[in-house]
């Protein structure tokens, strides 16, 4: 059956639909812009549907009713009930229409008229006189109308409240993501290296729970910052007690060595004395052979040469035997075995001088008298731990130029680097590196 009724219904819902939609995309943030339509959706699906089933119960109620009232109708033509009282009966229904037709019946009319038809949508003749009849006819406009507008004004309602539900949810969700957008924009400005504000206490728990590890993670950052800037600043000093040592090396040394020699060659040239010759020829041989031997002293301190000609092993047997020979009243304890190790030239380089170091500074700061020098490698893994009994660190670890030197060596190589006082006493320093098929890209300068 056709209603522009219900049409009616279903343009004002669609056009409810769309309202809502874009009102909720236009007004919840974008991280919920597909979650709210989807609800919408739904419900904009579920309504319709719910509108069709209304609409066809509605329709089925008003039938049977109207089929009701035309039988009532039909009983009393049986009883020949006057039609004045019939017309009476049927004008103010609402399921049923009467009218007066004069004329001859057609034939569709006459057998429709002829045969009792129960419970059945057809108009019912009732004679009159000749070819004069009351007809009357099932009408179900007024009844549906009525149905269909209190619906609509219900729906109506309803709509209205599910848009200002929505769009209370959205301000509920704005204010409750401002912890959200306050802290996009600490990341922001945290990326950008700028200063940030302590964040807001939530009353959201997972919210809450978010800006805590933020504080903690920038806390952590700014205590790296530090760390690095102090590093840098050793760096830097370190760098400058490299030049100085260099500079008063090359000067006190090399060019005495040099001056000196100059003034022997000027001799060689304008004497003609053969025992001044012979003196002064025999101080340029030594004093050359000081000059290279403090170049070669310069050279090993700026980079290890032995690593250059032996292997790793070799070069850190060398390097302890000079220690050994250098600390006659220290008792040495060492293990080095590194047969099973494949050798790469720039993790040797951190790895070698990450042992001098350690030694070190067991020699200038421990004032131990006995080392333990403990060093294993294989084709998996490379432990190192260098230990004394000396006077230990005390109640904390000193982050001394030389200390940052083998954390940052260890870091280079992805190694695990560990400073401790044993309960025994003295400083244990050790390493921890796991090879991998494929060893990480190190620094060109690593000496």
């Amino acid at each position: 059956m056709n209603s522009p009724l219900l049409q009616d219904v279903l343009f004002t819902a669609a056009c409810i639909a769309w309202l809502c939609i874009k009102g909720v995309a236009e007004a919840v943030m974008s991280g919920f812009t597909k979650i709210s339509t989807a609800i919408v959706a739904v419900f904009i699906s579920c309504f319709l549907l719910f509108t069709c089933l209304v609409y066809f119960h509605i329709q089925n109620n008003i039938e049977e009713e109207m089929t009701g009232a035309l039988n009532q109708v039909r009983e009393m033509v049986r009883r020949n009930v006057p039609v004045s009282d019939i017309e009476a009966i049927v004008k103010p229904s609402p399921h049923l229409s009467s009218k007066y037709f004069s004329g001859r019946l057609s034939t569709d009319q006459t057998q429709v008229n002829t045969v009792n038809q129960q419970n059945v949508l057809v108009p019912v003749i009732i004679p009159i006189k000749e070819n004069q009849y009351l007809i009357v006819t099932p009408f179900e406009n007024t009844e549906l109308t009525q149905n269909l507008t209190f619906f609509a004004l219900v729906a109506g309602l309803f709509f209205a409240t599910f848009v200002l539900l929505l769009f209370t949810l959205s301000i509920a969700v704005r204010q409750r993501l401002v912890p959200l957008k306050q802290l996009g924009d600490a990341l922001s400005k945290l990326r950008e290296g700028k200063a940030t504000q302590p964040l807001p206490h939530s009353d959201i728990a997972e919210m809450n729970r978010v800006i805590n590890q933020f504080q903690q993670l920038k806390s952590a950052l700014d205590a790296k910052e530090k760390q690095l800037i102090k590093i840098d600043k050793q760096l830097a000093l370190l760098q400058e007690q490299e030049r100085n040592y260099l500079a008063r090396e090359l000067h006190d040394n090399v060019g005495q060595l040099l001056t000196t020699i100059k003034a022997h060659a000027y001799i060689l040239v304008n004497t003609k004395e053969r025992s001044v010759v012979e003196l002064s020829a025999q101080k340029v041989q030594v004093m050359s052979h000081q000059i290279s031997d403090a170049i070669r002293k310069l050279t090993a301190h700026l980079h290890p040469l032995v690593l250059d000609r032996v292997s790793l092993q070799a070069s850190l047997e060398r390097l302890v035997y000079e220690q050994e020979v250098a600390q006659p009243g220290t008792q040495w304890d060492v293990s080095i075995n590194l047969k099973r190790y494949q050798e790469d030239t720039e993790r040797d380089i951190h790895l070698y001088r990450f042992v001098q170091e350690a030694i070190n500074n067991v020699i200038k700061h421990a004032k131990a008298t006995k080392v333990s020098i403990q060093i294993f490698g294989d084709t998996h893994s490379v432990t190192v731990t260098v230990k004394d009994n000396g006077r230990g660190l005390g109640n904390h670890i000193v982050e001394n130029i030389g200390m940052s030197s083998m954390r940052s060596r260890a870091r280079c190589i992805g190694a695990n680097c560990s400073v401790a006082s044993p309960d025994e006493g003295g400083v244990a320093v050790s390493l921890s590196l796991t090879l991998r098929k494929e060893p990480p890209m190190l620094g060109a300068n690593v000496a």
